[in-house]
């Protein structure tokens, strides 16, 4: 009876075993199981760290003071004519946190990517100029206004009303600053986007020193607005002053970090040499507005805010 017993008990064992043994089948439902849970912990985690980014940003421009320092230059020798209420009598520059709000800096983005996704530099640089249309395609520039009107479409209303208004802010504050009214609006009007990409001609190469008067005749005050975060949204792409120092023989570096909403500007002659760093990672956005003393190369149209 005991082997009865046994024998039964040892097939009982064997067709449990032989119902609990896993099909291929069952086996890859099972792992399908297991990385469509994985799948979405990593899509809430996603959510969860872009809010917390969120957050941090919005408390981060909550939090900080709209802080403006300035530096006077002594003014280097002028080419151009002297204009009164419009020439520098006296050259500095400015740095001003929080001009913008990070809003509007999403917002000019916005309307710079819908530009941009008709073109892209070949090298680390895109640029888009909105009152000419010139947009960077590979080696050359296309006219992203044409290129729009063939199509029936427009850069978007919102966007353009938005830029249209921070440059005419930027031109109020250019003027108290250094007790002008007669400046002018110039070309180019460019928001630029730079990534890691390697050069593949010299309008990629961003990052020497230079100084703008000499590369845009003209130039009399040049302003920056950066819109996205530098350590955040990309590597690199740090901006610097250089000034010479004779007695030292030796230049003096001041580097900026950029951020949303940060204005710089400064007025644009030889006592201004700067330069922008290489960017290492991610996309760097970047606003450029100038103006000038030079009747005959002011802006004409709607782009003249």
């Amino acid at each position: 009876s005991s082997e009865l017993v046994m024998n039964s008990s040892s097939k009982i064992g064997d067709a449990h075993r032989r119902k609990k043994k896993i099909t291929p089948r069952q086996f890859g439902r099972r792992i399908a199981v297991v990385c469509a849970c994985i799948l979405i912990a990593l899509n809430v985690y996603r959510v969860w760290l872009k809010y917390r980014i969120n957050e941090y940003r919005k408390n981060s421009e909550s939090s900080t003071p709209r802080v403006k320092t300035s530096k006077n230059v002594t003014c280097a020798a002028r080419q151009n004519d002297l204009v009164q209420n419009c020439s520098p009598v006296r050259c500095g520059r400015v740095i001003q946190e929080g001009f913008i709000t990070r809003e509007e800096c999403g917002k000019i983005i916005e309307l710079a990517e819908f530009g941009m996704k008709h073109g892209g530099g070949a090298g680390g640089a895109t640029i888009l100029d909105f009152p000419s249309g010139a947009l960077s395609r590979g080696n050359q520039f296309i006219n992203l206004h044409q290129l729009l009107s063939s199509k029936g479409q427009k850069l978007p209303q919102e966007g353009t009303r938005l830029l249209k208004e921070v440059i005419h802010r930027i031109r109020q504050e250019i003027s108290n600053h250094f007790g002008v009214s007669s400046i002018m609006g110039t070309t180019p009007r460019f928001v630029s986007r730079m990534d890691q990409k390697p050069a593949q001609n010299m309008h990629d190469e961003y990052w020497h020193e230079h100084v703008d008067a000499n590369q845009y005749p003209g130039f009399e005050y040049t302003a920056l607005i950066y819109l996205n975060d530098q350590g955040l949204d990309y590597t690199g792409g740090l901006f610097s002053f250089i000034d010479e120092d004779i007695a030292k023989g030796q230049a003096k570096v001041e580097t900026i970090s950029p951020k949303c909403g940060k204005l710089v500007y400064f007025t644009s002659g030889p006592e201004n040499v700067h330069r922008v760093h290489k960017v290492e990672s991610g996309l760097r956005y970047a606003l450029t507005i100038a103006f000038t003393c030079d009747k005959s190369k002011e802006l004409s149209g709607e782009w003249n805010a």
